[in-house]
């Protein structure tokens, strides 16, 4: 069964660096983009900040403290690791103010560095799985009140669609085949019954609703000879 790769953004001015943590992590199972400054991480970032964390060099100065407010202030915010150039208790405060939700004074060891990046994931992701609000670039989900929008104008679904919508908001970046939806969307008991382009069906249905585009999706995409992908 497919897993879903974790995608990390490190922002890194020293190269040399950024190649050996780019490949450490890399080792670590982490689909890794790299940019040299604040700029090109921004650019990388785009509006809707759909990366599982953001490793990001201190020693770029205001520009970094910038970008981590940035960031801290998204409608999605991202976990952020801070590796910080001073080890004195005041650089970790001003890092932690600035928004980073963890500061790893350097010089530090790669062992330390993927350990933290691997706490910050998990508690990310244990804490989008128990949202209440759930989003995906322009679309957004509030669970209990049952309601979806898309550029914060509401959209109404079916029961259906909503559960279906709702599963893929859950768990972004998994492919997942019309079989393993239909059980687990759907239900095992009645999965057996049903014909497995009715996952299609529905998926062209939230396509017509809530992309801009239905021909070319962006929200929820077909992995050829695979299955889905929301994100």
């Amino acid at each position: 069964m497919n897993q879903p790769s974790i995608r990390l953004l490190l922002v890194y001015s020293d190269c040399t660096a950024a190649t050996c943590l780019h490949q450490k992590l890399g080792d670590e199972g982490y689909e890794v983009t790299v940019c040299t400054d604040a700029e090109q991480a921004t650019s990388k970032l785009g509006p809707s900040f759909n990366w599982d964390l953001l490793v990001l060099d201190g020693s770029l100065g205001e520009a970094a403290r910038q970008l981590c407010r940035q960031v801290r202030t998204a409608r999605t915010p991202i976990p952020v690791l801070l590796l910080c150039p001073g080890v004195s208790e005041t650089d970790r405060v001003r890092g932690l103010e600035d928004g980073a939700d963890d500061v790893l004074p350097s010089p530090f060891g790669l062992a330390e560095c993927l350990a933290r990046c691997r706490a910050l994931v998990r508690r990310h992701q244990l804490g989008s799985e128990n949202s209440l609000s759930l989003r995906c670039g322009r679309v957004s989900m509030l669970v209990e009140e049952h309601r979806v929008c898309r550029d914060g104008a509401e959209v109404s679904l079916s029961p259906r669609e909503f559960r279906l919508l709702h599963f893929f908001l859950k768990h972004p970046r998994r492919i997942w085949s019309r079989d393993e939806l239909l059980a687990r969307v759907w239900g095992e008991s009645e999965a057996v019954e049903l014909d497995p382009k009715t996952v299609d069906v529905h998926i062209r249905w939230l396509r017509l609703k809530l992309e801009e585009n239905p021909a070319q999706p962006s929200l929820i995409t077909t992995v050829r000879g695979q299955g889905y992908r929301c994100g």
